[in-house]
């Protein structure tokens, strides 16, 4: 876990941590969410593939806007409101991540339509997981979150760092077919 704290402690405030069975988790009650909640919605967002429908764009859309307040401490709030709040920042994060990379690849267009509700539930059910271990784990499960945060750090560096390559492909793209329409 050493390893673990000086990492996070490169991009954490850690003043509010979990203590699980007396060990305190490397990270804050929001990064707790943020990079555990991460960890999660990739997997989700793999294994579900939602469509990215105007409406699921608005949804997540309104779960990265949900961190202004909460963020910014304009709405009072306790360790679980704040380990929820990182966990929905972190599925609406993971899905405009996802976007660029997913539209590249012809087998990720094949998205089932009609799984959005399962998606959906799944993710609700991933708050509740966290807020169970947290709550009534013990040393185990502060391990388990620990290293899930750090898989989570890991997924979004990886999709940052796709976004950042497919990014000049995707803008020549949209100045070639801007081009063409204009042409007589």
């Amino acid at each position: 876990m050493e390893h673990l704290e000086r990492v996070f402690a490169l991009l954490c405030c850690r003043d509010s941590c979990w203590s699980l069975g007396g060990a305190m988790l490397p990270f804050c009650q929001r990064c707790t969410g943020l990079y555990v909640g991460a960890a999660m919605a990739v997997v989700l967002y793999a294994s579900f593939r939602p469509y990215p429908t105007n409406w699921s764009l608005r949804i997540h859309g309104l779960l990265l806007l949900l961190m202004v307040p909460f963020g910014y401490h304009l709405i009072p709030q306790n360790g679980v409101i704040r380990t929820l709040t990182g966990q929905l920042f972190a599925a609406g994060l993971v899905c405009f991540l996802s976007l660029l990379p997913t539209a590249c690849r012809s087998s990720w267009q094949k998205a089932d339509k009609r799984m959005p509700w399962a998606y959906a539930a799944c993710v609700l059910g991933s708050l509740a997981l966290v807020q169970w271990m947290v709550h009534a784990g013990g040393p185990v499960a502060g391990t388990v979150l620990a290293w899930l945060a750090l898989l989570g750090l890991i997924a979004l560096a990886v999709l940052v760092m796709a976004n950042l390559a497919l990014l000049p492909k995707a803008v020549w793209s949209v100045v070639r077919s801007a081009r063409v329409s204009l042409e007589p």
